[in-house]
Parts: C-alpha cells; structure tokens; sequence
C-alpha cells in the first residue's frame, strides 16, 4: 500500500515571511531589486511587492524617467512607503513628499530611510484640492494612487504646476467610470499620455519562484490582488489602469 503525503500549504503572512527569508528581507527583481525590507514593514508587503514584480507594468515609464533624472518627487497615497522607498532608492531626488491620510502608515513609511541610507521624506496628510492649489514646491515626477481621488487632484487647469510635471497615474475607473477620458481631455495639450494595464504573468513569474524555491504557499493570485468592496459588500474583481503624463514642453 503506497500512501502520499500532501504538503500543507502556507498561510499567505507565512509565505511572504519564507519567502523574505530566502531573499534576505529584499525587494528580489525589478528596478527596486536590493531595495532591503525594514523590520517595521517585514511581513506585511505582498508577494507581488517583495518580488518586484507589483510594478512590472509600469516598469517602461520608470526606464524612460531614469533619464529624465527627477530631482523632486511627490507621492500620492503611501500606504507603506513601497514606492516612495522604491522611488528614492532609484532616482536618489533631492525632495521626496509623501502624502498618506491614514496617519498609522507613517512610521512604516519612514521606516525605510535608516536602512537604506535614503533621504528623508516629508509627509502630509491628505491630498486635497487645497493642498494642491496651494503647492508651491519644485516637482518633476508625481506618481498618484489615490482610490478615486484621482478625479478631484488631476486638473493642470486648477493647479498650473502640474502643466510642467511627469506623473504615473493608477486610474481607478471603478469609483468613476469616466475618469480615464477626463484625464486624457484635461492633459491632452500639455502632455504626451500612454496607458497600460496590468500585466497578467505575474502569477506565472511568483508561481515558478515558489516551485523552484520549495515553498509551498498561497498568495491572491492575479486578479484577486486587486479588488474593492462594493455597496452590497461583496468584492468586486478589478483591473490596474495605469497612464503615464509626459510633459510636450
């Protein structure tokens, strides 16, 4: 009688945990690679983050901007602080500003200055029409991921600054379905505009690291990585939507 064994599957924070572990608690691939994961924050990315792979599709914007050589950098929505380490780890700026609305993400998104020799950042609170009016700052890149807020922020009419800025945008066309045409109207005459959308191997790329590393984990699979709650409170399966405003000028 031959009996098999099947091997139990890790939680997801386990897996992440296996996984940092067998990269040495650093962003692996990417244009972050070597990037190293503060204690704070270990445990609590995602797959997609600590593989570098969550930013793949915009991976062409980020090589183009490589030469644009951004010396001030805002970040719009820091969660905790991926892209804000990410972007001064690579482009080394002189500023880099941070706004987060949710107060409790600051200490992660700081805490990856100290182990990266970054630095510092400056952080705010919640992005408003006000705050943006108000700007008064040199900036060359904004990168804007901003749950819907996108609508209210995006408006180089409003806020003549962002004529003469370089931003990635996530576009969050669930909140509002007409969001993507309005940001190609108001931008169409001072900006050149890609978009792109989410790059669907990424499964295949963590799956093979998994296999080919021995663990046994879960993780939410693309397109499960990206959802929202809706009214009835059920999730509902979303798509990244990412555009790219390059100043003509």
């Amino acid at each position: 009688m031959i009996l098999s064994f099947r091997k139990k599957t890790l939680s997801e924070q386990e897996t992440v945990r296996q996984v940092e572990k067998k990269i040495g608690k650093q962003i692996y691939t990417g244009p972050f690679a070597g990037l190293k994961i503060p204690d704070l924050v270990s445990g609590k990315l995602n797959l997609f983050e600590i593989l570098g792979v969550y930013e793949s599709a915009i991976r062409p914007f980020i090589g183009d901007l490589i030469n644009q050589k951004p010396k001030n950098i805002m970040i719009i929505g820091g969660n905790r602080g991926y892209y804000a380490a990410g972007f001064s780890y690579l482009f080394k700026p002189d500023n880099l500003y941070v706004y987060e609305m949710d107060e409790k993400f600051h200490p992660a998104i700081k805490s990856w200055i100290e182990p990266n020799d970054l630095k510092d950042f400056q952080i705010y609170l919640k992005a408003d029409e006000d705050s943006m009016k108000n700007w008064d700052k040199p900036l060359d890149l904004v990168l804007m991921d901003c749950e819907g807020a996108e609508f209210d922020l995006l408006d180089p009419e409003k806020f003549s600054w962002q004529k003469e800025v370089h931003m990635i945008v996530e576009i969050h066309y669930f909140y509002n379905s007409q969001i993507t045409g309005a940001v190609i109207e108001r931008f169409q005459k001072t900006h050149h505009i890609e978009i792109v959308y989410d790059d669907l191997t990424e499964n295949q790329l963590i799956d093979n690291f998994l296999k080919e590393s021995g663990i046994h984990g879960f993780y939410p699979r693309q397109p499960w990585h990206r959802w929202i709650r809706g009214e009835k409170g059920n999730r509902i399966l979303t798509n990244g939507v990412f555009m790219y405003l390059k100043p003509k000028a």
